[in-house]
């Protein structure tokens, strides 16, 4: 209740959190942790910002744990929480993407508050979807090229 476009959807393997990345209408994408029956806002809110309405009441809606404006990308691509074995500095971390500019995200989340979040990198494709394999490796896909990428620490 209260999302305007969720793209990709993704339960962490380890703590059972549900994360969705949420499409904005105009200036805001961002991700949030679900629960079951609660309000996250559209569309009295975009992001954590009132969208176009007089009282902006938010009682009782949840916010988002992270966003980014149109100015860092215009359309979020949902991923996973890293839980491989290959990487193990990257365990916990939550990786999202923007559509449009290609800029990759990680984020922790405690369960309770964001306790980091850091862009990583700007790559050069359209990142559709993430994939996990059953190793919790994680994937990204380029839609406009047609490739599905690893991810990888550079050597």
């Amino acid at each position: 209740f209260g999302l305007r476009n969720p793209w990709r959807f993704s339960f962490d393997r380890q703590t059972g959190l549900l994360y969705a990345a949420d499409v904005g209408q105009g200036n805001y994408e961002e991700i949030d942790v679900i629960e079951k029956g609660k309000n996250y806002g559209w569309n009295i809110m975009e992001g954590n910002h009132c969208f176009k309405t007089s009282s902006c009441q938010q009682n009782n809606l949840i916010k988002p744990i992270a966003e980014y404006n149109h100015s860092e990308g215009i359309s979020v691509t949902g991923g996973f929480v890293y839980r491989g074995k290959k990487y193990p500095q990257l365990n916990g971390i939550y990786f999202y993407a923007d559509y449009g500019s290609g800029n990759l995200w990680g984020l922790k989340y405690d369960g309770k508050k964001l306790i980091w979040l850091q862009k990583l990198l700007q790559m050069n494709l359209n990142p559709s979807s993430f994939g996990e394999d059953a190793e919790g490796e994680i994937y990204v896909v380029g839609h406009s090229q047609g490739e599905v990428w690893r991810l990888e620490i550079a050597q």
